[in-house]
């Protein structure tokens, strides 16, 4: 609902919208949007909310809302069940200042839920499992439980609201719209370039390098994916890795699923060293003035490259040891091989390959221009295709592009956005915050580090990592702001982003590099499921947040 223009102190407004009888069983929901104060900030001054019986002249129930924001609008929410006297009897809203000599401007909405809403939380956590847990059976293919799973809360969403849902309008802009334009793009662009040998020449390249060695390929590949991941975003990287992977083991006769998987695991920590390597640490980055580009390369790319990176090798080595060990990669007469996969269309290969090349180039440019990165992929595609298929772009849209990748990620942002606004991400940021600022002052910063990276790791494996990288924002700027002198803004920040990027390796649907993966897999007849993921994603996933635990606490406490 839009919500009602006001400034402290403010009595008497219809914030209801005419409907200001209730029903016992029923939550008020109010949503307010607090203007940014400086002085306001700077004092921690609040609002307090009453709901007020005009008829009885009673306080039926009161709320807190603050303070301010100094520079950017809060979005503040909070729920008040009906268990008042006389809830039939007309309502008004008061608003009062905490402070008399400060005026704070607001926007406020009170929209009356059914009974349901009380329990939202927990109606948002067993959706999500029950999802979690068709995917994991496979009954149905993984795109129609996410597009059925985002239905089935939208329903609940209905019927907690008394029969007014959101627009079509507002469910698209739950997309992810920037993640699901690059991946559009990018598979424009490796699918022209699938049709050139390019991907055949560097898998025969790579096969030279490797020496008759399984061990070394898998090494070689993950490494490579790693470092190219910490400068381009994960997911363009699996799109260009993925389809030599798979045509580098088809030449050996060999199943290339753990070399993807493997890859996959390196991708998502290769992309946690820098600002632009995985989303959530780009959403951190546009956040806080006070991180850059640089203060990742400085705090979070030692951690990685020094520990994580090493550690994950030998991982995924020793939890593929008897398919990288048992049998010896047959001999191949390097010569004939080279003959045998050529670039067979030059001209196709300058095209897309000058297109490709300038994609990259404006991605590591991303510091300096800003410029969103599903922009350049799509400008980059559709000029290639221009060039290549100027006449047949149907044939283009039908064989590169993974439609049901695309649908299952926009079933899964309608469903974890529709989650969050039932207030299941609020939830747990908010019981952290309460935790970690119940704990003793000495020992805050050892609790916040540690919460925070291991809830966001959990979370993050389970839930996307971007809508709960945006909840948590706020949460750990209130945090800061609340006890400067022992949770700095940037060690939370660094916490958040390891836990966010690193717990990505938890399942098969906690980032959206490994989702891709498992497309182009099952694509060329190699299915991932839920099940082969999840072992050698869980292990990565608990060690390399571990290290990165152990990381912060020495350099952040313990120094």
């Amino acid at each position: 609902p839009v919500g009602l223009a006001c400034s402290t102190d403010c009595e008497g407004r219809d914030f209801f919208n005419g409907h200001d009888h209730f029903e016992g069983g029923e939550v008020i929901q109010l949503t307010m949007h607090m203007d940014p104060n400086e002085v306001a900030h700077e004092n921690g001054a609040y609002v307090t909310v009453e709901v007020y019986g005009t008829e009885t002249q009673t306080v039926k129930a009161t709320q807190v809302f603050g303070p301010p924001d100094d520079e950017e609008r809060r979005h503040l929410e909070e729920s008040i069940s009906v268990d008042f006297d006389h809830p039939d009897e007309p309502h008004v809203i008061n608003i009062y200042g905490s402070e008399q000599n400060i005026t704070i401007s607001f926007t406020l909405s009170a929209h009356v839920q059914s009974p349901l809403a009380e329990h939202s939380e927990l109606v948002a956590a067993l959706i999500m499992i029950f999802v979690y847990i068709f995917i994991l059976l496979e009954v149905i293919h993984r795109t129609l439980v996410a597009i059925f799973g985002s239905m089935i809360a939208l329903m609940f969403f209905f019927i907690m609201h008394e029969g007014s849902t959101e627009s079509i309008r507002q469910i698209m802009l739950h997309l992810e719209w920037s993640t699901l334009g690059l991946l559009f793009g990018m598979m424009l662009l490796v699918g022209e370039l699938s049709h050139t040998g390019i991907f055949e020449w560097c898998a025969v390249r790579l096969l030279v390098a490797s020496k008759g060695s399984f061990v070394r390929l898998m090494v070689l590949l993950c490494t490579l994916t790693a470092v190219a991941s910490a400068f381009l975003d994960n997911v363009t990287t699996m799109l260009l890795v993925a389809p030599v992977t798979i045509d580098m083991c088809s030449i050996l006769e060999v199943d290339p699923r753990p070399y993807l998987i493997g890859e996959v695991l390196l991708s998502n920590i290769g992309g946690t060293a820098t600002l632009i390597g995985d989303p959530p640490n780009i959403i951190i980055g546009s956040s806080f003035e006070e991180i850059g580009f640089v203060d990742f390369i400085v705090n979070i790319l030692p951690c990685i490259f020094v520990f994580c990176l090493p550690v994950s090798l030998v991982m995924v080595c020793y939890i593929y040891r008897h398919y990288l060990t048992t049998t010896k990669m047959r001999v191949l007469d390097t010569t004939k091989l080279k003959k045998t996969y050529p670039i067979y269309d030059q001209p196709r290969l300058m095209i897309a390959g000058t297109s490709t090349f300038f994609v990259i180039l404006m991605f590591f440019l991303h510091p300096v221009h800003h410029k969103d990165t599903a922009w350049i992929a799509l400008l980059g595609a559709f000029i290639t295709i221009a060039f290549t298929n100027p006449h047949d772009v149907q044939e283009a849209l039908r064989s590169h592009v993974e439609w049901d990748t695309l649908l299952f990620f926009a079933g899964l942002f309608v469903l974890v956005e529709v989650c969050a606004a039932m207030g299941l991400l609020r939830l747990i940021g908010n019981t952290l915050a309460s935790y970690i600022e119940d704990q003793p002052e000495d020992k805050q910063l050892t609790v916040a580090i540690t919460l925070v990276m291991w809830v966001s790791a959990i979370t993050s494996a389970f839930l996307d990592n971007i809508p709960y990288t945006a909840t948590m924002i706020p949460i750990i700027q209130i945090l800061s702001d609340e006890l400067p002198n022992t949770l700095p803004i940037e060690t939370l920040a660094w916490a958040l982003s390891l836990g966010a990027c690193l717990g990505g390796n938890g399942t098969l649907l906690g980032a959206s590099a490994n989702i891709v993966t498992a497309g182009i897999s099952t694509n060329k007849g190699f299915e991932i499921s839920f099940l082969n993921f999840l072992y050698p994603g869980m292990l990565v996933m608990v060690v390399t947040v571990a290290i990165s635990n152990v990381y912060m606490l020495v350099r952040y406490v313990w120094i």
